[in-house]
C-alpha cells in the first residue's frame, strides 16, 4: 500500500480540462505533483485515453512502441 501526498489527493478530488476515471485521476495528479517540484515526469502508457487526457493537460507523453 502506498500513501498518497495530500495535495495529490486535493488535486485529485478537483476537475479536470477532461473527463477522468478515478484511478487516472490519481496517476495524473501524481505526475502533476512531482512536475511542480522540478522532476521531469512523463507518462507512459498504452491507453490512448490516458495518453490524450495528459496531454490535455500539458503532460508529456513519451512514445511507445
Amino acid at each position: 500500500m502506498l500513501e498518497l501526498a495530500s495535495p495529490v489527493v486535493a488535486r485529485a478530488l478537483d476537475a479536470f480540462p477532461v473527463a477522468v476515471h478515478t484511478l487516472d485521476a490519481l496517476h495524473l495528479s501524481s505526475i502533476e505533483f512531482l512536475r511542480s517540484r522540478a522532476l521531469a515526469v512523463e507518462l507512459a502508457s498504452y491507453d490512448r485515453r490516458m495518453v490524450r487526457r495528459a496531454q490535455a493537460m500539458g503532460i508529456p507523453v513519451r512514445d511507445l512502441p
